[in-house]
């Protein structure tokens, strides 16, 4: 058993130093040139001589050419050139198809064209009322309703129209300072009384009454028991809180009136479609629920877009006089864009990544290239193409999505490929 037990020791001791021997102290022996090989599953792990990766332990293999530059370490995507329009957008490579398979793939094609495009630009939009339209009704100090003129919303009033009486115990007294002051002029200089005059009247107006209603109250030598409060502009009421016999402070909302005479209307905008307000002379909306479509003009494009669907707001200003439009309804902005040559195709030919946009192009036939190009403005189920596509060429109008899988595909594969020709011609020329 003594015997037995120093022989597995000593054969554990040998396996730990071989172990090391391989994995640490060969690993650190320096190393000269450019790495030739790397692991296919860690590209980050390359070495100038043959070897086994000390994560997966599999055999390195050759680097490729063109894989050499992105397995290296220092290699970064931002090192890349910016694509251009024209040129194949990375990841991609050119793509073959039969004849047989082209038919089964539902893949269709069309010339691309030159066309007059004069399309109707369409936004949806909603209506929403003007901040500045408006206002609140309230009493400027203490007071008890007692009586209700509008008891209700939706009412429209003018400006001032009486909408409620209040009992106020300062506005009381104020007015009795006022005449009091007006019965001095038997017994007091008029200067003196001209002054405690007009000092009453001002302290009656910062409390909310007219200067007719002070005049009135100095001819009948009576003040008033209660007060009327008047709606300060012509509108709608939107909001009511005034209850018979209840107690109102300056900080009681007792109405809430809304001016509908103009509105505006916000529409959701794609940026590519903005530039077209630059030329546009006329601008109407339509409502989803019918009726004749109402002039719109141009208030504010603003500066930020929508986080969540990247559309910028266009706010136009609409007239109610003759249209039924109210805060809430929502329709379409429709633009006549001015008509303009360019070169068009279909929406659906346009595989949009983000960073680039690109079609697929037959050079020959059965042969696709994906390329980039710069896109212009969408024009109904067409879309305007600024650059990297010529008069005449074949773009795949159906069916670009299933090209693009087999394009990065063969992308990603061309580099296996590469590295297994490589594999294959070392064998060959080491063959007796």
């Amino acid at each position: 058993m003594a015997v037995v037990r120093w022989a597995l020791l000593l054969a554990v001791g040998a396996t730990a130093a071989i172990t090391w021997w391989t994995l640490v102290l060969r690993g650190d022996a320096p190393t000269t040139g450019e790495p030739r090989f790397y692991c296919p599953m860690h590209p980050e792990i390359t070495s100038h001589d043959p070897g086994t990766c000390p994560i997966c332990f599999m055999t390195l293999e050759p680097i490729p050419e063109d894989l050499g530059a992105t397995s290296a370490p220092e290699a970064h995507e931002h090192d890349a050139p910016e694509p251009t329009p024209g040129s194949i957008p990375p990841g991609t490579a050119q793509v073959m198809l039969t004849t047989e398979r082209l038919q089964a793939s539902g893949i269709s094609l069309v010339p691309v064209a030159r066309a007059e495009t004069a399309q109707e630009i369409r936004w949806p939009a909603v209506v929403e009322a003007l901040e500045g339209a408006r206002a609140e009704v309230r009493v400027r100090t203490d007071a008890f309703v007692e009586r209700l003129v509008v008891r209700e919303t939706g009412v429209r009033v003018r400006r001032g129209q009486v909408l409620a009486w209040v009992v106020a115990p300062e506005l009381l007294r104020a007015e009795e300072e006022l005449l009091a002051a007006h019965r001095w002029h038997e017994d007091e200089d008029p200067a003196h009384t001209a002054h405690v005059d007009e000092a009453a009247a001002r302290r009656l107006e910062l409390l909310g009454v007219t200067r007719a209603e002070i005049e009135a109250v100095a001819r009948s030598g009576q003040p008033r028991r209660r007060v009327p409060l008047r709606a300060p502009i012509d509108g709608v009421v939107t909001s009511f809180a005034a209850a018979l016999g209840a107690y109102a402070s300056a900080e009681t909302v007792l109405y809430e009136i809304t001016d509908y005479r103009r509105v505006r209307v916000v529409a959701s905008a794609r940026s590519p479609d903005e530039p077209a307000l630059a030329g546009t002379a006329k601008a109407v909306f339509r409502s989803r629920a019918g009726g004749e479509n109402v002039p719109l003009t141009l208030e504010l494009i603003e500066p930020t877009l929508d986080e969540s669907s990247r559309a910028a707001r266009v706010r136009f200003l609409a007239d109610t006089a003759e249209s039924a439009l109210r805060p809430g309804d929502i329709g379409d902005v429709l633009l006549d864009a001015p008509a303009v040559s360019a070169l068009v195709v279909p929406r659906d030919a346009v595989i949009d990544l983000g960073r680039t946009q690109h079609v697929f192009v037959e050079t020959s036939p059965g042969l696709f290239t994906p390329r980039i190009v710069t896109l212009g403005a969408a024009r109904g189920e067409l879309r305007e193409i600024l650059a990297g596509l010529e008069v005449g060429e074949r773009v795949v109008a159906r069916g670009g999505f299933v090209l693009d899988s087999e394009s990065r595909l063969a992308s990603a594969l061309a580099p296996r490929a590469a590295a297994a020709d490589a594999g294959v011609g070392t064998a060959s020329g080491e063959a007796p």
